[in-house]
Formats: structure tokens, C-alpha cells, sequence
């Protein structure tokens, strides 16, 4: 993708991700977390920020699996972060860890996740069987549990082939936003917790956004911040059809708000009006 310089370099000074801006510990991660909107907690599309490369202020940084490096001081994180509930915690951007900043997360419900109920789903056969059973053992607590507790009770019990199952079962439950992960007391125990019964205000914000509403107050949270925008890469990591995403651009585009941007010999963006008119 070649993309003039002076817009790279204003979307790299957003992100953090330069040797002179980037955040020099965890303190600073719940401001980013909430101008950004949404932040993966590794590298996992050139679309969207995330707290390593944010950490190492390098785009083209690697991580590895030491713990004595930036990797695993970000991995840390997940804990420090999580137990202050700083955002919403769980899998949205390539099924890899992401936060979502509570001012944003009812519109990223509306967006991206299921807001019919468990039950109604999985009586439509939109819900595996597998992953009803994590709702049900959930739904009789109605409280967040351990992982290995609601294993137990949800009748996983131990095994590869049970694990398997499990973790199948979670995946679908948090791809569709049912499911969240939640950090309670000092250790570095992971529970799970239903959306719906833990996030209840937040649901009801979402249910009373369309889905034309959503995609426009996510687009004006994230475009500034992201300066320009590959729109065929954002439809696939947020899994929506690339001819809604195009329409809201269009809008926007209509408006003002975005000029065309030439990715390459055959794409074409967006870029945020602003960010050209500053970088000029």
C-alpha cells in the first residue's frame, strides 16, 4: 500500500507508535485505550492500534514469547488493565485480543455483535450446543466464573478433546460479543462473564442504536484517529459486507468529511479531510 508519508507519520504519531510518543507504561494505557476506541493488545491488523507496538514505540517491532522483553511486560497488562476494567475486554479484531473503551463498546455491540438472546439463537440452530451450555452454566451463577470451574459445571471435562471443545464453544460465544473475559482479584485467574448480564446498560444502548447509527459513530471515532482508511481490510476485520462499509464512506464523502485516497494501482481509500488539510 503506498500511502504518502506525511499521512503515515500523522497515523504513527497517533497510535503511539513512534520512539518519541510512544507510552511509557500501563498508566498512560487507559487514556490511549479511550481516545483510540478500539487497541489490540498485540499487532493484529495494520488497521488498528495496538498497546505493543504503542509500548516499543515501533511500528515493525516483533514479538516474541520471553517474558523478560516488551511481550511479555504487554501480556502483563491484560491483569493490570483488566482488573481496573479500564475497557471492554475480549476477541474482535482478527479473534485476537482487543479493548474496547466503554464510550465506544454499545456502539461496537451494534455493530459487530449478537444482540438476541442466547436462547433465541440457539433455538434457531445459530448456536451450537456446545456453546448454549457455557450460557446455561453462566445464566445460574449470574456471576463470572473461572475458566476452569465453568468448564467443570458446563461439562468439559478434562482432555484434549474436551479442551478443544471448549475453547471452540468460547470463540463462537465471544466472536458474536455474548461472552466477555473479566480479571477479579490479585491473581492471574481469567473468568468469563455474559455480556448481556454484566454489561446490561450497555446492551440496552446498543438495542436502541441502528445499525446505520452504529457505523457512522464508529467511522467518526476511529477515521480522525486512523487518518486514512483501507476499507476493504476494515469490512474483514470487523466482518461486515464491504458494500455497507463503502456506503457509509460515500456518505461521509458527501458530506466532507473524507477525500479519496489512492492506495495502490487498483485500490482506492479514505482519508480523514482534516489530516489532509493539516499534512498540506
Amino acid at each position: 500500500m503506498m500511502v504518502e508519508s506525511s499521512y503515515v507519520q500523522q497515523r504513527l504519531h497517533n497510535w503511539r507508535q513512534t520512539s518519541a510518543g510512544h507510552l511509557s507504561g500501563s498508566e498512560q494505557a487507559p487514556d490511549f485505550i479511550e481516545r483510540m476506541g478500539i487497541v489490540t493488545l498485540y499487532p493484529a491488523s495494520p488497521e488498528f492500534p495496538n498497546l505493543f507496538s504503542a509500548y516499543v514505540g515501533d511500528p515493525d517491532a516483533k514479538t516474541d514469547s520471553a517474558w523478560d522483553t516488551p511481550s511479555g511486560e504487554i501480556y502483563t497488562w491484560r491483569w493490570t488493565l483488566g482488573r481496573q476494567a479500564v475497557a471492554y475486554y475480549s476477541v474482535l479484531i482478527r479473534r485476537r485480543p482487543t479493548w474496547i473503551s466503554w464510550s465506544l463498546f454499545p456502539t461496537m455491540l451494534r455493530l459487530c455483535g449478537e444482540l438476541r438472546s442466547p436462547h433465541e439463537l440457539y433455538h434457531a440452530g445459530q448456536l451450537s450446543a456446545h456453546a448454549y451450555r457455557i450460557v446455561e452454566t453462566l445464566e445460574a451463577v449470574a456471576a463470572p466464573m473461572p475458566t476452569s470451574e465453568l468448564r467443570e459445571q458446563a461439562g468439559f471435562p478434562r482432555g484434549t478433546a474436551s479442551r478443544n471443545l471448549y475453547l471452540k464453544a468460547v470463540e463462537e460465544l465471544e466472536s458474536q460479543m455474548l461472552l466477555a473475559k473479566v480479571f477479579l482479584g490479585d491473581d492471574h485467574t481469567m473468568y468469563h462473564t455474559l455480556v448481556s448480564q454484566r454489561y446490561a446498560e450497555h446492551v440496552a444502548s446498543a438495542e436502541r442504536l441502528t445499525q446505520q447509527d452504529a457505523l457512522r459513530a464508529f467511522l467518526h471515532s476511529y477515521v480522525p484517529q486512523a487518518v486514512y482508511v483501507n476499507p476493504a481490510q476494515l469490512a474483514k476485520d470487523l466482518k461486515l459486507p464491504l458494500a455497507t462499509l463503502n456506503a457509509a464512506f460515500e456518505d461521509l464523502l458527501n458530506e466532507q468529511q473524507v477525500v479519496p485516497l489512492p492506495l495502490d494501482g487498483k485500490h482506492t481509500g479514505y482519508l480523514w479531510r482534516d489530516a489532509a488539510i493539516i499534512t498540506r
